[in-house]
């Protein structure tokens, strides 16, 4: 039986520079402000970076960071997930660089468990996520942009 998987991406542009972008969007401290689907977080460890979140609608999981550049880009697997339905995902964040701001692009994949129910529940779940991502990667922009610009930044 294939594995049944969906993936959504979406790109803002922030008028901020990418480690401002980065720095904010990793912080988890503040995450819970933006991202409604992140219901808590707990940074388990910072080598490898591991973070233990509950996820609106899949419950638990952890993070775990295979990449971690400051400024450029994030990619992790989603491991433990505590769902009945999703098995495992995984993501990548990038920070581009443009027009003095940043291109912020969020890809998340997240894997279903039964093949028949996934097939079925797929195009929603697919919908759901593509509406979560925009609005809580809107919401992020509009308070970075609100936010006075760091020292190193307004220099620039």
């Amino acid at each position: 039986m294939t594995r049944q998987t969906v993936t959504v991406s979406h790109t803002v542009h922030v008028n901020r520079s990418p480690e401002e972008v980065f720095d904010y969007t990793q912080d988890y401290s503040t995450r819970m402000d933006w991202d409604p689907t992140v219901k808590s977080a707990q940074v388990l460890s910072v080598e490898p970076r591991r973070v233990k979140v509950v996820m609106q609608g899949i419950g638990p999981l952890v993070i775990e960071y295979k990449l971690f550049r400051r400024g450029e880009r994030t990619s992790a697997a989603f491991n433990d997930v505590g769902s009945r339905l999703i098995s495992a995902g995984g993501g990548s964040w990038d920070y581009a660089g443009r027009d003095g701001g940043t291109d912020w692009t969020e890809t998340s994949t997240l894997e279903l468990r039964n093949g028949l129910v996934g097939r079925l529940f797929a195009p929603i779940l697919r919908r759901n996520m593509a509406t979560h991502t925009r609005k809580a990667m809107e919401k992020a922009k509009t308070i970075m942009e609100s936010a006075p610009k760091s020292p190193a930044s307004a220099n620039s």
